[in-house]
């Protein structure tokens, strides 16, 4: 196989962390709570700052974060080393294609009956004193 041409130069300390982060996941995959601790706090700063730029209506800014730690989730366990990226960019995809979608989810207005519902018993009708069948 032929070297990638636009391959950028990895410094130490990135290629250090790249096997970290590599380690980590495969820990984590394997059933490591404490690998796994170890991704969410490594990348916890990471997912804020992405969910920050998203507006979620009728939500508030934790429940995009929470949205972003799915994706870090689904990150950890569909990362392919061999695909030659870094886990890091790979969750950054993740994280950010599952804020979108929660955004997406949440205006598309599918649930919308559900949310606005009129419960029967809280209606004059469905009140159990007033029964004239």
């Amino acid at each position: 196989m032929a070297p990638r041409a636009a391959t950028a130069i990895k410094t130490p300390q990135k290629a250090q962390r790249e096997l970290e982060d590599l380690q980590l996941v495969l820990k984590a995959r394997n059933g490591s709570s404490v690998a796994m601790d170890q991704l969410i706090r490594r990348y916890t700063s990471f997912v804020r700052l992405k969910a920050s730029s998203y507006f979620l209506a009728g939500g508030d800014s934790e429940d995009l974060i929470q949205e972003g730690l799915v994706g870090l989730y689904k990150a950890v366990r569909d990362f392919r080393p061999e695909k030659e990226t870094s886990f890091r960019s790979f969750a950054e995809l993740c994280v950010t294609r599952q804020i979108i979608t929660a955004i997406k989810t949440a205006t598309r207005f599918k649930h919308a009956p559900l949310n606005t519902y009129v419960s029967f018993s809280h209606t004059p009708a469905g009140q159990d004193g007033d029964r004239s069948e």
